[in-house]
């Protein structure tokens, strides 16, 4: 069922956007105080709510926590802090909800509004259908009933705190690591532990002035990062999106690491260390077919899910898996955090490379890659793909030839008019080979978009 106002990661619209005007802000507040009243209406009801460092981060807070008011919340404020943060404090101190306000990846043009349930957790689809409806029902703007009870809580520093003790003390001494914190959540947290764990901390995108998280660093940008770890001699280099929930990991060599590279040298790592429960690993139909076949041989099964972390988490509660992820850098250590994050991730990478006392460019060779392309192609509107049984025959016959040697994957932007095609197999020629049989079986079946 398509949702309303909810995309696959929150509310998210550009900062004079309807979706983010006060009037609606303040009636999503409301809507998820009514939800909560109606739920936990026993006892005092409490929301934790962080943002990144986006200019229009403050007011649209503000609005929020007035549209809780209208309910009887109390509300926590964490400040600028990563989305992680207000996972673990909602998890942490009980809580009944946590709200982010960020648009993560994002330019400071946009913002949004994240959601997280009891425990720390995102919440369902049928959640955020509930509040949509409650938002529709909600008076526009919903009464004022004076200040707000507001409380300054340091989530920060409790997120530090907790991220500092996943590693010994002093484990990092001696070695050089560059963090690019992209101007947001990060620049007071990431290379702050870092160096209380002993590192050197060459510190990226750490000036932060409202209207510059994203611009040309963090994540969406490694250029400058692989530049600065080959300038600087370092260890590895780690970046962050605006709200500090992913991380793109650059080796000693100045060379992205692919993120199904990091699931492997993790998952494996946790496996040799008797962490890895039930041998599983939670990622989506994106990740590479490499990524399964080095964990069969170690004996970890790879559960596919459709794309979004959101649905890798949720597969990993109900499997009762505590590791998993995107190949885009969003990483999911349960047995840690309710919640996928770029530091605890990064630690994560720290501890492989502590525990084999080997460079990150010799590790990442225990999880090779098949090659890979993935093309996007517009298209007028979108028929359910399993309706168009000329389509489904043609790709069904592409994936018997291959068996073995690679696959393919179509399917529909969440986001975006368009269809993407997927070819990953042994060798750069078959893929090339492929994606144009994809191609082709799209412009016969599906209604493409001239460019």
């Amino acid at each position: 069922m398509t949702q309303r106002y909810f995309g696959t990661d929150g509310i998210r619209d550009a900062v004079d956007g309807p979706l983010l005007a006060e009037p609606f802000v303040r009636r999503v507040g409301a809507a998820v105080g009514t939800l909560l009243a109606e739920r936990h209406g026993d006892k005092p009801l409490h929301v934790v709510i962080g943002r990144d460092t986006r200019e229009s981060g403050a007011r649209i807070a503000l609005w929020l926590t007035a549209g809780l008011a209208s309910r009887g919340i109390h509300v926590f404020d964490a400040g600028v802090v990563p989305t992680a943060a207000v996972a673990l404090a909602v998890r942490d101190l009980e809580v009944d909800m946590g709200i982010v306000v960020t648009a993560s990846h994002n330019p400071a043009t946009d913002n949004g509004i994240k959601l997280f349930g009891r425990g720390g957790y995102k919440l369902t689809e049928e959640e955020e259908r509930v509040i949509e409806r409650l938002i529709d029902e909600t008076p526009e703007p919903p009464p004022d009933t004076g200040p707000p009870a507001v409380y300054a809580y340091d989530a920060r520093r409790h997120f530090k705190h907790f991220a500092r003790s996943l590693l010994h003390e002093n484990s990092l001494v001696g070695m050089i690591v560059v963090v690019d914190s992209g101007h947001g959540a990060t620049c007071a947290t990431s290379g702050d532990v870092f160096e209380e764990l002993g590192a050197c901390v060459v510190r990226l995108g750490c000036a932060p002035d409202g209207t510059n998280i994203n611009t040309g660093c963090g994540s969406e940008h490694p250029g400058r990062l692989a530049s600065a770890v080959r300038g600087h001699g370092a260890a590895v280099g780690f970046a962050h999106d605006g709200d500090g929930d992913r991380v793109v990991v650059v080796d000693e060599t100045g060379e992205v690491v692919h993120g199904d590279q990091l699931l492997g040298l993790i998952a494996l790592h946790w496996q040799r260390a008797g962490k890895l429960d039930g041998n599983t690993v939670v990622a989506t139909v994106m990740s590479n077919q490499g990524l399964e076949a080095a964990l069969q041989r170690h004996g970890i099964r790879l559960d596919r899910v459709p794309v979004g972390d959101r649905n890798v988490l949720h597969r990993m509660i109900e499997t009762g898996a505590v590791f998993g992820g995107e190949s885009s850098g969003h990483i999911i250590c349960r047995r840690h955090l309710p919640a996928g994050d770029g530091l605890v991730a990064a630690i994560e990478v720290l501890a492989v490379m502590l525990a084999a006392r080997a460079p990150l460019s010799a590790l990442r060779g225990e999880v090779p890659l098949y090659p890979q392309r993935l093309v996007n192609l517009a298209v007028r509107e979108k028929p359910p793909l399993g309706s168009l049984p000329g389509l489904q025959d043609e790709l069904a016959a592409i994936a018997a030839e291959l068996g073995t040697r690679g696959r393919t994957l179509v399917r529909y932007s969440g986001t975006e008019p368009k269809v993407r095609l997927l070819a990953e197999a042994e060798t750069p020629a078959l893929v090339e080979s492929v994606l144009e049989r994809l191609r082709a079986a799209a412009a016969r079946h599906l209604p493409l978009r001239d460019t």
